[in-house]
């Protein structure tokens, strides 16, 4: 009776070990869906780390390009400015002999308007 009661017990153990060993089945078989998934999911991750690595090269290039087209405007507007300052500068030689010109004129004016009142030193040599 001992053996019989010690091959029950043993049946019992074993198909306890059989309840856990197909559940721990059933448990690595999902594990290895996930490890499926998951690897799936890092090369797609992969694949977008890619991408977005040649978008942001694409944009550092494009940047690149503003800063070129930037720097060569303003270049440009330098070259223009000083176009006008130069002009300027031999503007005010102009600007500067008009003046001189107008005073003169003016003090010319002035002398021959002093002459017919009368009062200036050309009546008293006429």
């Amino acid at each position: 009776m001992a053996d019989d009661e010690i091959l029950r017990r043993l049946d019992s153990h074993i198909g306890r070990g059989n309840e856990i060993m197909t559940r721990s089945n059933e448990i690595m078989t999902r594990s290895n869906e996930l490890m499926t998934r998951s690897n799936e999911i890092m090369a797609r991750s992969d694949e977008h780390i890619v991408e977005f690595r040649q978008g942001m090269a694409e944009l550092h290039q494009g940047m690149q390009d503003i800063r070129f087209e930037l720097t060569q405007m303003s270049m440009r507007g330098e070259r223009v400015a000083r176009g006008f300052i130069d002009e300027l500068q031999e503007n005010r030689g102009v600007l500067r002999d008009l003046v001189d010109e107008g005073r003169a004129q003016r003090q010319a004016l002035l002398a021959i308007l002093d002459q017919m009142r009368g009062g200036g030193p050309a009546t008293a040599g006429a």
